[in-house]
């Protein structure tokens, strides 16, 4: 009887286990390509960083991962199209604040929820801001530009790259900070207004390192503080906006990171969060970030997701404050 009973369960064991084996392949992660939603257009800072974790990933997980770039309405449209993608865990949105928590604000119906629509991967980096004036303008530190603006408020402006962009929300929180009032001057692209801030057509801007350094190098532009916690190595004489303001709290950075749909597997977003984690410390990106003054800042997915939170509190009292509305 033992004999028939072991002849008879070790098929229906034998079954089991290869169902189980094989249901273990058929669900395997990753197993197809996973596209990286850049809402942006190729070339910047953040299209760059993406593509570089891209690569990175592509490597360690040992399938493609595919960068699409979906440009326009400040980086909505990409994000909106992110958001509406499959929670799989085979889209993937790569994008930066404050444009991603803050331009939904700005407009009468947002076109997705930042923290409802997405759930946080990992943030990986931050960049620091600088405050810059053309070199050609009589002011050498941040309390010669308050008096300035003070004294001249016809003057008195900052350029931007429109609704959401890092110098608008920053501008507006240095306003209230020095207890001023700059106006705000829209651009297109941070390329036109840097070129105007250098001509002396524009006062001021508070733009990424990356793209001031060299025109702070060669004497185009003047730097009054940048917006990291610390002085920033090469440019050691310039304060940071919290020791220039006697606020130790001030800071102007952008973070960047990765986010899935809403609904995305747990197990998946912890997955890609620990290989995200271990592409930040490659000696390439590591090395990438240092060029474009970038800090490596990487937070799992619930302290990016509490960060987050507390970030968006800010940008809608701002956004209020300062009547930041698309025109």
């Amino acid at each position: 009887m033992k004999s028939l009973s072991k002849f008879l369960l070790c098929p229906l064991f034998c079954a089991a286990v290869a169902a189980t084996a094989t249901a273990a392949e058929t669900n395997a992660y990753p197993s197809d390509k996973i596209t990286v939603v850049i809402p942006y257009s190729p070339g910047n800072g953040l299209d760059l960083l993406g593509r570089q974790f891209a690569e990175a990933l592509r490597q360690q997980m040992n399938v493609p991962f595919i960068v699409e770039n979906r440009d326009g309405a400040a980086g909505a449209i990409g994000t909106l199209h992110a958001a509406r993608a499959k929670a799989d865990g085979y889209t993937l949105l790569f994008t930066a604040n404050p444009p991603f928590l803050t331009a939904p604000l700005a407009v009468g119906k947002p076109p997705y929820d930042p923290l409802k629509s997405f759930i946080p991967v990992a943030r990986v980096a931050t960049a620091p801001l600088v405050l810059v004036v053309s070199s050609k303008q009589p002011i050498h530190d941040v309390a010669q530009l308050k008096e300035f603006a003070v004294k001249n408020p016809q003057q008195a402006n900052y350029a931007s790259a429109g609704i959401g962009s890092p110098g608008q929300i920053y501008g507006e929180l240095l306003n209230q900070a020095m207890g001023i009032k700059m106006q705000e001057i829209r651009y297109k692209a941070t390329g036109q207004a840097l070129l105007d801030v250098m001509a002396g057509n524009v006062l001021t801007s508070l733009i990424s390192m990356s793209a001031a350094a060299s025109h702070i190098e060669n004497g185009e532009l003047r730097a009054l503080a940048v917006g990291s916690t610390q002085r920033i190595a090469g440019f050691q004489n310039v304060p940071t906006l919290a020791e220039a303001l006697g606020r130790k709290d001030f800071e102007a950075s952008v973070w960047y990171g990765f986010l899935a749909p809403a609904g995305t597997p747990g197990d998946r977003i912890a997955m890609l969060n620990r290989q995200v984690a271990h592409a930040a410390e490659s000696a390439k990106i590591q090395d990438f970030l240092h060029r474009q003054f970038m800090v490596r800042d990487v937070q799992d997915s619930a302290h990016f997701s509490s960060s987050m939170q507390h970030e968006l509190q800010i940008s809608k009292k701002l956004v209020q404050q300062a009547n930041l509305r698309a025109k």
